[in-house]
This record gives C-alpha cells, sequence and structure tokens, in this order.
C-alpha cells in the first residue's frame, strides 16, 4: 500500500508539474493554481499540499525542468554514434521545450530569487558537466571547434531561446530549425573565425553565485 501511495502522490506531482508549464507557457504566470489544478485533474488541496505558494511551485518547475533536460543529455550522450550528435540531438530538443516561452513570462525578481536556489543550481551544474563532457569529446575527434566552452554554448542556446519577436507568416517550429542550424554549423570548425578572449568554462562562472543559465 505504502508504495502504491509513493506511486500515486508522484504520478500527481508530474501531473501538476506538466499541467503548470503547459499554461504557464500558453496564459501567463498569473494563471489561477485553481486552473492549473484542474488541468492537472488533481484537486486544489492535493496541489497546495505539494506546493503551498506560486514559489515554490515556480521552483520545483525549474528543477523538474533541467532534470527532464539532463535526462534528455545523458541519453543523446548513450544512445547517438558520435559526441557532436549527441549534442546537437540535445540543442534541439532543448530547444523544442520551448524554456525561452517560460523564462519570459516570469518577473525579473522572481527568476534571480530562484536562480539562487541551492537545488536549482546543483541541478543545472549536473546538466552543465555533461554537456562539458559532449564538448570535450566533440572537439577532441575534431567535429566541434576547440575555441569555445561549455559556458560559450549554453549562453548561445540562451539567446537563441530569448527571441525577441516572432516573424509574421513564419512557423514558430520552423524558425527555430532554421535558427538552431545556424548556431550549430557557427560550432563547426569548418566556420571557426577566431574569437577574442579565451573559451569560457563552468570555473569561470562559479566566481558569480548568480550568474542564469
Amino acid at each position: 500500500m505504502t508504495g502504491q501511495l509513493r506511486a500515486d502522490a508522484k504520478r500527481n506531482r508530474d501531473q501538476i508539474l506538466a499541467a503548470a508549464r503547459e499554461l504557464l507557457v500558453n496564459q501567463g504566470v498569473g494563471v489561477p493554481m485553481e486552473e492549473i489544478a484542474r488541468h492537472a485533474g488533481v484537486g486544489v488541496g492535493t496541489l497546495y499540499r505539494r506546493f503551498p505558494d506560486r514559489v515554490a511551485l515556480l521552483r520545483a518547475l525549474s528543477v523538474h525542468t533541467v532534470e527532464h533536460m539532463t535526462e534528455l543529455a545523458r541519453t543523446a550522450l548513450r544512445t547517438e554514434p558520435d559526441a557532436w550528435s549527441a549534442l546537437s540531438r540535445f540543442v534541439r530538443e532543448s530547444v523544442a521545450l520551448r524554456l525561452g516561452a517560460l523564462r519570459s513570462i516570469v518577473d525579473p525578481q522572481l527568476r534571480s530569487a530562484l536562480h539562487q536556489s541551492d537545488e536549482i543550481r546543483s541541478a543545472r551544474r549536473d546538466l552543465l558537466h555533461i554537456v562539458e563532457q559532449m564538448i570535450i569529446t566533440a572537439q577532441a575527434d575534431g567535429s566541434m571547434r576547440t575555441d569555445v566552452g561549455v559556458v560559450d554554448v549554453a549562453m548561445l542556446v540562451s539567446l537563441h531561446l530569448k527571441r525577441p519577436f516572432d516573424v509574421p507568416g513564419t512557423m514558430p517550429e520552423e524558425l527555430d530549425a532554421r535558427l538552431t542550424q545556424l548556431m550549430l554549423d557557427g560550432l563547426r570548425p569548418a566556420s571557426a573565425t577566431v574569437l577574442p578572449g579565451k573559451p569560457t568554462t563552468l570555473a569561470d562562472v562559479d566566481w558569480h553565485a548568480d550568474h542564469e543559465l
């Protein structure tokens, strides 16, 4: 019985987070908690027992999203034939999550508070270590330019996700695919132009506790 209760609790939590992500992206951060509960198929009391307020829900959603991305990265690294293919797949799958839309609806002060959460920072660090492994391996086999680091790539993806406006008459998926391919092509050695400075690594940003990635 205890195992069943745990399974039910996990299922409820996953349903709430999935519903919250969908509604927040489509309707904005002000969507009522009651609407999230209804969309998740759970009672309002169940939602508030798991997440007593909106900040707690957003914090859990942030961790859940980063953990999901980490699993995407691990799967790509395990199943793709080489590191460049794994990195390319991971970047495309990350873009498909529409993280830019989710990020844009969160108030800057709240976003800063979320990024300072130890749980979120730990999850993000785990993700970046896996991506760094992809990059180092791809650079070693000659499939990726050698003058970039994991933070350079993470910031590049982040900038891509912050699309400033939609282009009329263009499907968002098509535009994302075009921009993603342009970004990936820029990481290939054949397109390399000498960059100023040196590659930015995790060690470089560890000095800044509130750095957003």
